[in-house]
């Protein structure tokens, strides 16, 4: 009855595990997802700032009264290079976190594998018994 009920629970650790490297498994490809949209924004937003910075060099050759729309202008890149230094930086939390995904996904598969034990374990144990 013991073996039988340890058996029953292994079993169903073993059924959660799976849902949890499944649940893991899908966090990790969109984490994947998640990032590869980062890098393509991050290069958007570069061309964009490489944009701003050549329209930068047309309007110094333009007469003084410019100058206003100049600093607008030189705040805007500014900013645009502060959003691309912010994406890079959530990139790379991004990637440490599909990093931590993988490592917890690794550590579902060694349950996995520590429960299958278990499991024959349990069904010697109950055969022997």
């Amino acid at each position: 009855r013991l073996a039988d009920q340890t058996s029953v629970s292994t079993w169903d650790i073993e059924q959660m595990l799976k849902e949890m490297q499944s649940a893991v498994s899908a966090s990790v490809m969109g984490m994947d997802k998640f990032s590869e949209e980062i890098r393509r924004s991050v290069g958007e937003v570069r061309q964009v700032t490489d944009q701003l910075s050549g329209v930068m060099d047309q309007v110094q050759k333009l007469a003084p009264q410019f100058d206003a729309v100049l600093q607008g202008m030189q705040s805007q890149a500014v900013g645009a290079q502060q959003i691309s230094e912010t994406m890079m930086q959530l990139n790379d939390a991004t990637q440490q976190t599909v990093e931590s995904l993988k490592a917890t996904s690794e550590a579902v598969h060694q349950l996995q594998y520590a429960a299958g034990d278990l499991q024959t374990s349990v069904a010697t144990f109950a055969v022997a018994a």
